[in-house]
């Protein structure tokens, strides 16, 4: 089975829940999924808190030896990775970066590794969070917040994904809060007809319960994109 990666059309899309809710579902068919956050800023007394979600909703646990691994790169300013690493003297090296991400799939059957930010989050040295993606060459999924803006947002973001030649396996539409039914049916529609990709699912706005049979579903769809005997891998 081959890995994923989680980007979104911009910072607070939902990349995180989402990449809880595919391990989680991964985990609970009998996948052994792991998420990882190659690069967190933000970060207070050493804790990626992005990555500790994700474990947290999955119901995984592993010694620090492990956690170092699943998120190498530990900012404590809360900015783009670029400034971060300036701020802290530590250049991000792209290339370490993705061997540290390949290196997980000895140990785990599936990585899902969740992007800071948008695409073209800078990562220092002309580099960007896509330049990351393309190294990898890992499917990926688009996270989309469901608001008013969200067309356009989506759509630059599936462009510079399929320009940059990477597969994508398709968009997943996040409401972060009560959605408008108007424009909640004609986002989800514009991006199916206007994207050309699949809509993997929709994540509802569920304050108070955790939306496992939406994340069910868009799993099952994924495990056939990413399975080996389909892709031939």
């Amino acid at each position: 089975m081959r890995s994923l990666f989680v980007t979104g059309t911009d910072t607070e899309a939902g990349k995180t829940f989402a990449t809880a809710g595919i391990v989680r579902g991964f985990i609970g068919s009998g996948i052994n999924a792991v998420p990882a956050k190659p690069v967190q800023t933000g970060c207070v007394n050493g804790i990626a808190e992005d990555l500790e979600f994700s474990l947290k909703t999955a119901g995984l646990t592993f010694p620090d030896a492990v956690l170092s691994k699943l998120c190498p790169l530990l900012f404590v300013p809360a900015c783009s990775p670029h400034l971060a690493a300036e701020l802290a003297g530590t250049p991000i090296d792209l290339a370490r970066m993705v061997t540290d991400l390949e290196d997980l799939r000895s140990d785990f059957e599936c990585v899902v590794a969740e992007g800071a930010g948008g695409i073209f989050v800078p990562l220092g040295d002309g580099k960007t969070m896509l330049d990351l993606m393309v190294a990898l060459e890992w499917p990926v999924v688009l996270v989309s917040s469901d608001k008013l803006g969200t067309i356009n947002h989506t759509l630059l973001s599936l462009s510079a994904l399929q320009n940059a030649g990477l597969e994508v396996a398709g968009v997943v539409i996040n409401h972060t809060s009560p959605p408008s039914e108007l424009i909640s049916k004609s986002n989800t529609r514009a991006i199916r007809d206007y994207g050309g990709t699949a809509i993997l699912g929709e994540i509802p706005f569920s304050p108070d319960s955790f939306p496992d049979c939406s994340f069910t579903a868009i799993c099952e769809k994924l495990k056939g994109i990413l399975s080996n005997e389909l892709q031939g891998n």
